[in-house]
Formats: structure tokens, sequence, C-alpha cells
């Protein structure tokens, strides 16, 4: 059973239009076409998301779920018996908290080099945390995943909310970083374009 993730339609007019603007503002050359071209740019990435995440979302199988990304496609298998807790954000998106067994060591190694590590059923299990951008039909898969899992959950929802919160607030303040330091990167660029000059 697939929950989607939640997609606008991008139409061909509005892909170039976008297209048009971002050319325009390259041919302008000046500060007022930097910001046209910037603004065209933003409205084709915002496009280019909505086809990435068209057919994406999380997958609910007997045993396991699959959670696949919405820009990398990267696909997460987690059994229903590692899922430690789960909510639904107010923004519509699904945060999962679950543990996993830590790599096996490697087969190849010398003897001498495994002494000291524990066996698999003794590892210390990792907890991992997904945060996943936002559903179709959030309610809906938090009621088919509750009836699925065969155990209760040892995490509150609450603790769950909390974490989403701090994963948001971590990636805003990446992104103000990095929108802070594009002076430095255009300095570095023209230093490096005018060396090559």
């Amino acid at each position: 059973m697939l929950f989607a993730y939640h997609t606008e339609r991008v139409s061909l007019l509005m892909f170039f239009a976008a297209l048009s603007t971002a050319l325009f503002g390259i041919l302008l050359g000046n500060v007022l076409g930097v910001a046209i071209a910037g603004s065209g740019t933003g409205i084709l990435c915002w496009s280019g998301l909505q086809v990435l995440r068209q057919g994406r979302g999380i997958r609910l199988y007997d045993d396991y779920l699959l959670v696949q990304g919405s820009v990398t496609g990267r696909v997460r298998r987690i059994p229903y018996a590692n899922v430690l807790g789960f909510a639904t954000t107010q923004r519509g998106g699904f945060a999962l908290l679950y543990c996993e067994l830590p790599s096996a060591p490697q087969p190849t190694l010398p003897p001498e080099a495994l002494i000291g590590i524990a066996g698999r059923e003794n590892e210390q299990l990792r907890q991992r945390f997904v945060l996943t951008a936002r559903l179709a039909q959030p309610q809906m898969l938090h009621t088919a995943l509750t009836e699925r899992l065969p155990h209760a959950l040892s995490v509150p929802e609450t603790y769950i909310i909390g974490l989403a919160r701090r994963r948001r607030l971590r990636d805003a303040l990446i992104v103000l970083v990095a929108l802070i330091a594009t002076p430095l990167y255009v300095l570095i660029l023209s230093r490096l374009l005018s060396s090559l000059i």
C-alpha cells in the first residue's frame, strides 16, 4: 500500500514561463537581471521537486515498511519490530524513530583484530530518525501503520514531534549559514576567475 508524497501539478506553460524568465534575467546581465534570473530559477527548482516526488512515498507491507526519500529516492527497509515510535507532523510529514543493528565486522579481518568485539546479539542497537516530506494522506498512513505494528510503541509521540522540530531547525540553520556565506563564495569564485584570465 503506497502513501505518496504531496505534489502540485506542474504545467508545461508554468515550466516554459519560468525558463524564459530565467533566460531573460541572464540576458539582461545587470543586478535586476540577476534578481529576475533567480526568481525564474527558483520556480524551475520547485517544478523539478514536484516531478521528482511523483510516485515516491511510504509503502506498507506485511512485515516491514519502505520509506523512499522524496528527492534522492533512497529506500530504507524498516521491519515493524524495529519501530520505536512515529508521528505525523503539523505540516503533514511523517516522523519515524527506529533501531537497527550496527554493521557486521569485516570478515577479512584477522582473528586478533576481532578480540573484544561482542556478538551481534549483544551489540547496542542504534537509533535512527527519519523525517519525510509532506504526504498526501498522513492520517491514513498513521492509522494503517498503527494497525500493522505487532507491539506497543516504546517512545511517546511528543518525543518524536520534538525530534522533528529539532531536525527542521537544524536544516533551517544550515540553509541560513549557506545564504550568509554567499558573498564569500562570490569572492572566491571571482578570485579564481581572475587568476585564470
